[in-house]
């Protein structure tokens, strides 16, 4: 038997051979991260779509941003041309804010000379629609999103998770409006400061981050009371993103959260998306096309966003 299987194998090696496979470059597209909330200015960052296979670094990444393009903002009454804002124009105190309001590297704002589009003249109101044009290479893309009415938490708590001294998780209560096909998206930002270890004096979050299923709707839960829980986001290699701390909230944290009221258009983005990234590197996921609300074959999301916000201190 290990005979046959020794010369088995050897039969299976002498039948190797190299393939070379020629794969084409896929049509490159423009990706659109866009943003309003009700009493804030939008914010628009575009960026080329880069081939799967092509090498990544820091140069790489800084050249796919686009800041050749002409976009316009509308709330149905009021049309204003975005201004294009570079990072080579600000100091060092804003670019760290601009990196944690939209997540880009520090580093990579130092180095290279980034650009945004915002509308200074413009802030969120509840109840409007806001449409963006986007001109480039001359082409266009439209996309528009609602700033819809916010619900609010009825209330929100820290509770340990079972027999940890001091480890737990966020729970919200809330009461859904009868109306149906509600849409909402969760955030969280720790805001108190380390007390120990390499990172003391510092904050623990600087922006809001969202857990890994971030979107729900109403369809089971509609015109209802009901509790849910969120664990912590993990999105760093600090030392309490790392076991056994990971994914908890800790009795010490101050924690602001941000319920925001979506719609439609954002939750059907978002949670597709989600679900492919939870889904990566299971060989039965199944790929699919997240659903972009920006017209012409871009890729990306125009999100509006009617945040209700709620502090909780985690104590027992």
């Amino acid at each position: 038997m290990l005979f046959l299987l020794f010369v088995s194998s050897l039969f299976l090696v002498s039948c190797e051979k190299e393939i070379d496979v020629d794969l084409p470059r896929p049509e490159e597209k423009l990706v659109v991260e866009g943003v309003i909330e009700t009493g804030a200015f939008p914010y628009v960052i575009l960026s080329k779509s880069t081939p799967y296979f092509d090498p990544t670094d820091i140069s790489s990444v800084a050249n796919s941003y686009v800041s050749d393009a002409t976009i316009t903002i509308s709330d149905g009454t009021i049309t204003n041309q975005m201004t294009k804002l570079c990072t080579s124009t600000l100091n060092s105190a804003q670019q760290r804010q601009l990196s944690e309001l939209v997540g880009i590297p520090m580093n990579l704002l130092s180095t290279y000379d980034i650009c945004g589009y915002v509308d200074l003249s413009m802030l969120g109101e509840v109840g409007k629609t806001y449409e963006i044009k986007i001109s480039w290479n001359n082409e266009e893309y439209v996309g528009s999103t609602q700033l819809v009415n916010p619900v609010p938490l009825d209330s929100a708590w820290f509770e340990v998770f079972g027999d940890r001294d001091s480890l737990g998780f966020l729970y919200a209560e809330m009461t859904d409006p009868v109306s149906k096909n509600n849409y909402y998206r969760w955030f969280a930002q720790r805001i108190n400061s380390y007390t120990y270890g390499s990172l003391i004096g510092q904050q623990k979050d600087n922006n809001f981050l969202t857990p890994s299923s971030s979107v729900f709707d109403d369809e089971f839960v509609n015109g209802t009371n009901f509790e849910f829980g969120y664990g912590r986001p993990v999105a760093s290699d600090k030392f309490d993103d790392q076991a056994p701390e990971r994914g908890f909230y800790k009795v010490g944290d101050t924690v602001v959260v941000k319920f925001c009221s979506i719609d439609q258009g954002v939750f059907s983005f978002i949670s597709v998306a989600e679900e492919q990234i939870l889904s990566t590197g299971s060989p039965f996921a199944t790929p699919v096309n997240v659903p972009s609300n920006i017209s012409n074959g871009a890729l990306g999301l125009w999100a509006g966003y009617s945040p209700h916000f709620d502090t909780i201190i985690c104590k027992k």
